[in-house]
């Protein structure tokens, strides 16, 4: 999906998008922030709470920051899977060799 493209659905032409209208995006992507996870990203950037809206620059980053962080995720994860593998692919070698 082509950010600026998608942004500019939602925006309708406008320069900025609301928090709805990001999340909408994001579920589009199937990206699921909480409301909290969208502040917290949001306030990385700069964004205050009293700010209602969102540019682009915002919304580029944040899909940015959230698709680094799925990607750090599905890395620890599968390195947690390799090393459980690791350890589980030759059984109890300590009971083996105590036959």
């Amino acid at each position: 999906m082509d950010l600026r493209h998608a942004f500019e659905i939602e925006s309708q032409g406008n320069a900025f998008i609301n928090l709805e209208s990001l999340s909408a995006i994001f579920a589009g992507m199937q990206i699921f922030p909480t409301p909290e996870q969208l502040t917290a990203i949001l306030a990385t950037f700069g964004k205050r709470d009293d700010e209602e809206f969102v540019s682009f620059e915002l919304f580029a980053r944040s899909v940015a920051l959230m698709l680094e962080e799925a990607q750090e995720k599905a890395s620890t994860s599968s390195q947690q899977q390799q090393d459980y593998d690791a350890q589980n692919m030759y059984g109890d070698e300590e009971a083996y060799y105590e036959n």
